[in-house]
């Protein structure tokens, strides 16, 4: 008699490993030594030892909790559709468009799912002079925060008065720095419209998205006097023409020494 074939097992798909929660045990058992010191009348150097180790502690588990929130933000970050347009003259007369993300797009994007992790952000502002800084701040309810600073020229453009001026620059700032900090995707609108046998000018500029890949890299090189503005522009411009928004953020980046 033929040998009968054993049947194969369907192979069952794998599971992600679920990413492990920061273990509070360490943080409990310094808690735990603190009260029994207390409740032994230690002298004043030994308590003083014992909540300095349980504030590292605490501080040491709230970086621990950001980071495991942020990962897991990170993992359900949605992409921002780049629901707005521009349009600027060039050289010679014709005119150049570009789709971009506003900050209301990313808001909306992105909001559900910081909080969803207890995870929130805020908007700081300076002016000095013809500059304004924005500082976005995303922080964790452990109390852990990070911050992004993106500094930049007024929007002297238009026919805008002064506080449209510095409202338009504030808005600009701000989504900059909230999509740098969250490192946010921005994919482009549905094409249903794209007509191959009309010239399409966005294919001439630099892609935004390898632009705020690129960001954090230039800006360490642009603060550390390692390459300048017009260097980094200048090999931009050899792969393709940077849009005005891209080199006004640029601009804004200022060497530190």
């Amino acid at each position: 008699m033929p040998t009968k074939k054993k049947e194969q097992q369907p192979m069952m798909p794998q599971r992600a490993m679920p990413m492990t929660a920061p273990d509070t045990q360490s943080v409990s058992e310094i808690g735990l030594l603190l009260n029994r010191a207390m409740e032994q009348n230690a002298n004043i150097e030994t308590l003083e030892r014992v909540i300095k180790l349980y504030e590292q502690g605490q501080h040491i588990l709230a970086k621990q909790q950001f980071h495991h929130a942020f990962a897991a933000f990170q993992s359900e970050m949605p992409k921002v559709r780049r629901s707005k347009q521009a349009n600027f003259p060039t050289r010679n007369g014709s005119t150049m468009s570009y789709s971009y993300a506003s900050l209301d797009d990313v808001v909306e994007a992105v909001k559900p799912v910081l909080h969803k992790f207890g995870l929130s952000y805020w908007f700081e502002q300076q002016q000095e002079g013809p500059s304004i800084s924005v500082t976005c701040t995303v922080s964790h309810v452990s109390g852990h925060s990070i911050n992004n600073v993106v500094t930049g020229p007024i929007d002297t453009s238009g026919n805008k008065n002064g506080i449209q001026q510095v409202s338009s620059t504030i808005t600009y700032l701000k989504r900059i720095a909230l999509v740098g900090i969250l490192g946010v995707a921005c994919t482009d609108e549905d094409m249903d419209g794209y007509s191959p046998d009309i010239p399409q000018q966005k294919a001439s500029t630099y892609p935004e998205d390898d632009f705020q890949r690129n960001l954090p890299d230039w800006t360490t090189r642009i603060e550390s006097g390692r390459n300048s503005v017009d260097e980094i522009l200048t090999s931009i411009n050899s792969k393709a023409p940077a849009t005005p928004e891209q080199v006004q953020c640029l601009q804004s980046i200022q060497y530190k020494g």
